[in-house]
């Protein structure tokens, strides 16, 4: 069977769920094996014996009515010659008569009158061997029956020959009985058995499934109870599998999967189960051991054994895992059931999760409280989106050389009934766990477009696509139906993607930019400097801008490596051709330093902070606000339906 599995978990194996066969118990199964086999022997050892017999019986008959019927003709004719034949009474012939004469075969002829009296013996003085086969003819004169011939031989021979037969074939029964009875059981045997594993086993790695697990959790759950023993619930989820996945390929992602199992096994002791509950998820029942500190080591075994390379076929890939850990008895020292338990673990995973890779936590009861918040958060998300109940804010865009507003950034804002605002990374986070991020994207790329298309013509809109959205494989469709239904040219319409949409180069992806780019829609690579290889993606996905990530525009002129980044990012675009944008300038002194180094772009709150769409239009369309004093690019003005404006760049202050 394949892959390392707990020895605790072999006899779960031989006692698996498939204990029965077409709705038959096993030992109903076996008998009707048996009996099967029984008369399949008997068949056999039967059927050659009992076809020599029958066939040389018939054989025999044959003869004898043949001998009957020639002797019957030579007694008539006999008889008419000699009118005083019928006068003989129990008349005994040792020597055969007429057709008989000569034959190696014991026979012996008789005759008999029309009274059946015996009027003729023909053969030798010996009683014939029983048992014996006689046949008989009518004797005739014209018409009329006078008398009756009989032909008789014995039948010894061929029953010996039969018995013979019969022991060489009951030997092959016997033979044929083994083999039925043995060879089809053993191969059921077989056949149960790996139904029984693979019904309770993972077939990729080995390792119990999730319903082995499952019923594994409520036995030692029941034994801690019973015995009051500690039991401890690990639930890990790898760190990077699905972007290594994506980027060598499923046949890749299973050799680590496997070679994962391999190290977590070497971890364990031997009563602990390891089980992979499905795609990167695994988790450990951890019994009668010290808790929390066997739990706590088990949990830092496993991560330092997940921390080196693996090998995936000449590629080195470092995947790690992260820990969830839950104890089953709670705070009242209540044991918990196993159901809870997992859930705890799931809980604790998660927030070990926010606290980074490589990192483990133990469950704690507020955590439960997050959940419930985090599930009615997500039912208020799936209602906002049903009834179209978000909002979009619009920060302004500037071209800094120029001194004129070149687009905006569409932001997404929500208004939860009974909570107020609710801050973005917030409800994105749980929007792409759950799913919802696709219709939400969607839902932001149709009214953004619907609301630049009311804008002047030099102003465009720029839309942040979730990773999630690319990953479908139609975001092009997407785009250009939101294009078609709000009638917004294409070179107005900016979408802004993230290194990490780029990770998985693949042939599906690079289709997906090229589409989007023939449409005439514009790229912009987001958060720029923070993913990987992003020369790498650069080349292999030109694109229109790059957005050099706020994190290194706040330490303009406090730190000499975050010039030094910037530096570099706008040498490399411009090495590519690649337009720049600074996203978060809030300084004068930020600006300044962008435009001394060349950078064309930006936006941040020293421009303007996002306002909603109707206040960004009237910005636009009354040009009445001022630049705030001391800007780098002043006041300044620009055209718009050729009429003058002014720039509409709102004053900066607080958060």
């Amino acid at each position: 069977m394949p892959g390392p599995f707990p020895p605790l978990f072999r006899m779960a194996a031989q006692q698996g769920p498939l204990a029965t066969l077409g709705g038959l118990p096993g030992r109903r199964i076996v008998r009707l094996l048996s009996v099967l086999a029984i008369l399949g022997a008997i068949i056999v050892a039967a059927a050659p014996p009992a076809a020599y017999f029958f066939g040389a019986r018939a054989r025999l008959q044959g003869a004898l009515e043949a001998s009957a019927r020639l002797h019957a003709a030579e007694i008539g004719d006999l008889a008419r010659r000699n009118p005083e034949f019928w006068d003989f009474r129990e008349l005994r012939v040792d020597a055969p008569l007429g057709g008989a004469a000569g034959s190696a075969v014991e026979e012996r002829l008789s005759v008999f009158d029309a009274e059946g009296r015996l009027i003729l013996v023909s053969g030798a003085a010996e009683a014939l061997r029983s048992p014996v086969l006689s046949q008989r003819a009518p004797l005739r004169e014209g018409d009329a029956i006078v008398g009756e011939t009989e032909a008789s031989r014995s039948l010894y021979p061929a029953v010996a020959t039969t018995m013979a037969i019969l022991l060489g074939s009951g030997l092959l029964g016997i033979l044929v009985l083994l083999v039925l009875r043995t060879v089809p059981l053993r191969l059921l045997q077989h056949a149960l058995g790996r139904a029984a594993y693979f019904a309770a086993h993972d077939p990729l790695t080995g390792l119990p499934n999730r319903v082995s697990f499952n019923e594994r959790l409520r036995q030692g759950v029941a034994l801690a109870r019973r015995r009051d023993h500690s039991l401890a619930v690990l639930c890990l989820d790898l760190d990077r599998f699905k972007d290594i996945n994506d980027t060598f390929g499923h046949p890749a992602g299973d050799r680590l999967l496997k070679e994962v199992a391999v190290r977590l096994v070497g971890c364990l002791r031997e009563s602990d189960v390891l089980a992979r509950l499905g795609g990167d998820e695994f988790a450990v029942v951890q019994i009668g051991a010290q808790q929390p500190r066997d739990a706590q080591a088990l949990a830092q075994r496993m991560i330092e054994a997940l921390a080196p390379p693996i090998d995936l076929g000449g590629s080195l890939a470092s995947v790690g895992t992260t820990i969830g850990i839950a104890l089953a008895r709670d705070e009242s020292g209540r044991p918990l059931d196993a159901d809870q338990l997992l859930v705890d673990a799931d809980l604790a995973l998660y927030r070990a999760k926010l606290v980074g890779r490589g990192a483990w936590r133990f469950f704690e009861p507020e955590m439960n409280q997050e959940a419930r918040l985090r599930r009615e958060l997500e039912q208020d998300l799936r209602l906002a989106l049903a009834e179209s109940d978000f909002r979009l804010h619009f920060q302004p865009q500037v071209d800094l050389f120029r001194g004129r507003l070149i687009g905006a950034e569409a932001l997404l804002r929500w208004d939860r009934p009974g909570h107020g605002p609710v801050p973005p990374a917030l409800f994105v986070e749980v929007a792409e766990e759950s799913g919802l991020i696709t219709g939400i994207g969607a839902w932001v790329l149709e009214e953004a477009c619907r609301q630049a298309a009311a804008w002047p013509s030099m102003v465009s809109v720029a839309v942040n696509v979730s990773p999630a959205q690319f990953r479908l494989g139609n975001l092009a469709r997407t785009v250009r139906s939101a294009l078609e239904a709000s009638g917004l040219p294409p070179g107005r319409l900016e979408l802004e993607i993230t290194e990490g949409v780029l990770f998985n180069n693949t042939e599906d992806a690079q289709r997906q930019f090229r589409e989007i780019r023939a449409l005439g829609v514009r790229i912009a690579m987001d958060d720029f400097g923070t993913g990987f290889s992003s020369l790498g993606y650069l080349h292999s996905f030109p694109c229109d801008k790059i957005k050099i990530d706020r994190s290194f525009i706040a330490k303009l002129g406090q730190s000499e490596s975050s010039e030094a980044i910037v530096r570099a990012i706008l040498g490399m675009a411009r090495a590519f051709r690649v337009r720049v944008v600074a996203e978060g300038v809030e300084t004068a002194e930020q600006a300044s330093f962008l435009m001394n180094e060349g950078c064309h772009e930006a936006q941040g709150y020293y421009f303007g902070r996002p306002v909603s769409g109707d206040a960004f239009l009237s910005d636009l369309l009354d040009g009445e606000h001022r630049a705030p004093h001391g800007t780098c690019i002043g006041q300044v003005r620009g055209t718009y339906d050729d009429r003058p404006t002014a720039l509409p760049i709102a004053e900066v202050g607080g958060d």
